[in-house]
């Protein structure tokens, strides 16, 4: 599977469907990466849920980043996806915890907001999990960086 391609159509609609309020998704990609035995859908699911979160916490004005690239870890070809917003990011203590269904982090006081239902980074775990691959999260201050390492195949 084209996993440049799958990303790149992926960043076309969240782009889309985030200018409608101010922000942008930008995508810097390298090369051609393609994974083995992948399931498509699943990992289209991951990375709609991980990009459309990003756009959902980044500030209007602001962009979302995405970023693809191959590396050589422990000897292995990974593909590397990192999606980064400039948003409030997550408290430390619930890095870990933003992966488990129907978690979500509390919303600061004022007018209640819409996080969604806390399944969608549940969602990308599990899918990224099915192709053996790892899925983190970390604070940037500003905003929250998600990065997923996939095995890949090289054509």
């Amino acid at each position: 599977m084209d996993l440049s391609q799958l990303v790149q159509e992926v960043v076309a609609d969240g782009d889309f469907e985030a200018r409608s309020c101010g922000k942008s998704v930008r995508l810097e990609a390298v090369g051609d990466i393609f994974i083995e035995k992948a399931d498509q859908q699943a990992l289209r699911s991951a990375c709609e849920n991980i990009i459309r979160n990003a756009i959902r916490f980044t500030p209007p004005g602001t962009h979302v980043e995405v970023v693809l690239k191959a590396e050589s870890r422990s000897d292995f070809p990974q593909a590397v996806l990192s999606v980064r917003d400039y948003g409030p990011g997550v408290p430390e203590e619930a890095l870990q915890q933003i992966f488990q269904p129907f978690f979500r982090v509390k919303a600061p006081p004022g007018p209640r907001r819409n996080y969604g239902t806390g399944l969608g980074l549940a969602i990308a775990l599990e899918a990224i999990r099915q192709h053996r691959g790892t899925i983190t999260a970390s604070n940037t201050r500003p905003g929250l960086e998600v990065e997923i390492m996939l095995p890949t195949s090289a054509l």
